[in-house]
């Protein structure tokens, strides 16, 4: 039994090394939970499992497809049913297409690591899914989902390819009693955008806000300063496209 009573909840948290999956981690393992998460780094993984005692962490490149298959095997060997499945890894590179460099670049890096990633991720854990008497996947998606960056056309497409493979999971999953809440927040305040001087959102505040919506099985959440954004793009989409393609 956990801390509240209730029987043993388990999470698995993919990039729960850093930023916004270090803040799940750290919520959920407050909460009760018996957390389960994967990253590339070891050594971040080692830091965590100090930091945190009992979680589980996998070093685990979420674009490796048949690394990703290996880690859900083992996790649904210990941990059959998995209540709260949190989609999280993932990373941000500037792209300029007008770059004389740009054949030097590895172009869809941020496609493996934002969209296959998390298409291994649910893949591999929907049989333990299934188990849970009711079951959530959160998949943190981002504001450039609606309106891309100019700065990261590559990474803007990876996260509205996200948005929809939400959707489409929500209708499929809804008959097996599995929930799907997509978490579209503003700039974060994480390790990776120290670099950027603009507002930024605390990770445990998009955290509480997307723990609160699953719960609820809100199916689109726009945390913070993203709020707006939907409403924005309706009733002024041009202005609104324009000031965050420059952000």
């Amino acid at each position: 039994m956990d801390q509240n009573g209730m029987g043993e909840r388990i999470a698995v948290v993919s990039g729960g090394s850093s930023g916004i999956g270090k803040a799940f981690v750290a919520e959920l393992r407050g909460r009760g939970y018996t957390v389960v998460t994967c990253a590339r780094d070891p050594a971040k993984l080692g830091q965590l499992q100090t930091e945190y005692p009992g979680v589980e962490c996998h070093a685990v490149d979420v674009s490796d497809a048949a690394a990703m298959r290996d880690f859900a095997r083992k996790v649904l060997v210990a941990h059959p049913a998995i209540d709260l499945l949190v989609s999280n890894a993932g990373g941000l590179r500037q792209v300029d297409f007008t770059s004389e460099a740009l054949q030097n670049q590895d172009l869809t890096a941020d496609i493996r690591s934002n969209l296959d990633g998390a298409i291994h991720l649910v893949g591999g854990f929907v049989p333990g899914l299934r188990r849970s008497a009711k079951a959530s996947i959160i998949i943190i998606s981002s504001g450039y989902a609606l309106a891309p960056a100019t700065r990261a056309p590559i990474y803007s497409a990876s996260k509205a390819a996200l948005h929809s493979l939400s959707k489409s999971l929500r209708r499929q999953l809804a008959p097996l009693n599995i929930t799907v809440t997509e978490v579209a927040p503003p700039a974060v305040d994480t390790p990776s955008t120290a670099h950027r001087k603009v507002p930024k959102m605390a990770a445990r505040d998009v955290v509480a806000e997307a723990l609160a919506a699953a719960s609820r099985g809100v199916k689109e959440v726009y945390p913070g300063g993203a709020r707006w954004l939907p409403l924005l793009l309706r009733i002024a989409p041009s202005w609104m496209e324009e000031r965050v393609a420059r952000r």
